[in-house]
């Protein structure tokens, strides 16, 4: 399944990978997009450990996004965390600013992008 409106790099787009599993996120994720980040994670994100979330494509993310994020974590009981891979400088400076700490169970990942 893939979440894609209209062809602006703006809008979220959502797509599940396999290898490794988890989403890629494009685009920007601000509060008009949390619904459509919830409902992905809930239908692919069925299992404890690992799961990667490529964010190379995402330009922006708000902080009710990260919120949500940490919430989905705490709602599997810490049995899972999110590994943030390919942050682009723009998400990872806001993340450095909010603190890793802050947000229980989110990794940083891999750097660079993916193909």
């Amino acid at each position: 399944m893939e979440v894609i409106a209209p062809s602006d790099d703006r809008i979220l787009r959502i797509t599940p990978t396999d290898d490794p599993p988890g989403l890629r996120l494009a685009g920007e994720l601000d509060a008009t997009r949390h619904g459509e980040l919830s409902e992905a994670l809930s239908s692919h994100v069925t299992e404890e450990g690992d799961v990667r979330l490529d964010l190379a494509g995402l330009t922006f993310i708000d902080l009710g996004a990260l919120s949500l994020l940490t919430s989905f974590v705490e709602s599997r009981g810490g049995t899972l965390r999110l590994v943030l891979d390919n942050l682009s400088p723009a998400v990872g400076n806001l993340i450095e600013t909010v603190g890793w700490e802050r947000l229980p169970g989110l990794v940083q990942g891999q750097r660079g992008t993916t193909s």
